[in-house]
């Protein structure tokens, strides 16, 4: 199946007197699922979406199993749970690394091999996340990760950043680039949980809607990924690159810790990962905190089952909402030289849209 649209976003810097004074964002065009599936079997949607989605693809297909047996009444077992949960963690493991290596580390050269090892060694791990894997596999898949996340600087004990690596050198430039001034989370957005849950899906089932468009939550747009799930349990003075660059980093060490242990099954517990929610005879919604934040899937089956209606909201719609958190981010941020730029430009990259995304710097003045 070939889709056409806008699979990208614009992101454009209006200047003035060295000054960020307006964000213009124009979203990405999504494509027309709800018209495309209307009348297909719910497998036939199931089978499609890793060809839709090539990131997060394993937290989509959770994300719609759990509403579809929500709309046709079903519980899944607490292993079946377990199992889900453990896919998604591993899978925003390996999202949360490839977005550190083609992103802040890209330019490293000295990362290439040992970061191409890496992300092998965390494929083997996600492909094995949904069946028994050999305990000899798995100890040396392990231990590859541990060589390979040593490597680029990330570490699993007390000291997080090790010295003399690559990711030390990035934390470094970090702090003496323009990383002061940059504002916390607005109380105008919070950030997106699963508090919010009920209240999205079912702004999401409305007949009609245009929510997963330009969501908003009583004209609140709140923050979701990881620098919301980090926030929620810290109070911070600020929100800039380095401070997210650091969460990022927190998060994958303590991915790759839960995982070491063994994906304790306590956390199958935890509902805020993967949920599911009846909404009536057939229609149900399933809701996954994937690598990048809150994604939401909706379905309505007719009377034969088959897909009545279906329709989603990633992460990315929320942070780069034209009101959302990357635009009021940097209203007021400097951009007098390179490293101003070299910060706005992290920043963007901070909220790691699912899709591509291009900066745009327009001095008013020449308007």
């Amino acid at each position: 199946m070939t889709l056409a649209f806008r699979n990208h976003i614009d992101v454009r810097l209006s200047v003035a007197d060295q000054v960020i004074a307006g964000v213009d964002i124009q979203p990405r065009t999504r494509p027309p699922l709800r018209r495309l599936f209307a009348g297909k079997p719910a497998e036939t949607l199931l089978a499609t979406l890793p060809r839709l989605f090539s990131l997060c693809a394993g937290a989509h297909q959770v994300a719609l199993i759990s509403a579809l047996e929500a709309a046709r009444g079903q519980q899944p077992s607490s292993l079946t749970h377990h199992r889900r949960i453990k896919a998604v963690i591993n899978e925003r493991f390996v999202e949360m690394l490839r977005g550190l290596l083609l992103g802040p580390l890209a330019g490293d050269r000295g990362t290439t091999q040992s970061a191409q090892r890496l992300l092998q060694a965390v494929a083997s791990l996600q492909g094995a996340s949904g069946a028994a894997e050999p305990a000899l596999q798995r100890v040396e898949t392990l231990s590859q990760i541990k060589i390979g996340l040593s490597a680029l600087g990330i570490g699993l004990e007390a000291e997080l950043v090790l010295p003399g690596t690559p990711l030390a050198s990035l934390m470094a430039a970090s702090r003496t680039a323009a990383d002061e001034g940059w504002k916390p989370i607005s109380s105008e957005h919070g950030v997106l949980s699963a508090v919010d849950d009920a209240d999205v899906v079912a702004r999401l089932a409305e007949p009609d809607s245009a929510f997963a468009e330009l969501p908003d939550l009583d004209g609140r747009v709140p923050e979701t990924g990881v620098w919301a799930r980090h926030a929620v349990h810290r109070a911070h003075r600020a929100a800039g690159p380095l401070e997210r660059l650091s969460a990022r980093v927190a998060e994958i060490a303590a991915l790759a810790r839960w995982i070491e242990a063994g994906e304790a099954e306590d956390e199958a517990s935890d509902d805020r990962l993967v949920a599911g929610f009846a909404m009536g005879p057939g229609r149900g919604a399933g809701v996954v905190e994937c690598a990048r934040g809150r994604l939401y899937h909706v379905v309505e089956l007719d009377a034969e089952g088959a897909i009545a209606r279906f329709d989603y909201l990633a992460p990315t719609e929320w942070n780069f909402h034209p009101r959302g958190p990357v635009a009021t981010s940097l209203i007021g941020a400097r951009l007098r030289d390179a490293a101003d730029h070299a910060a706005v430009e992290a920043m963007v990259g901070a909220f790691d849209a699912c899709v591509g995304c291009r900066l745009v710097v327009r001095e008013m003045a020449d308007a």
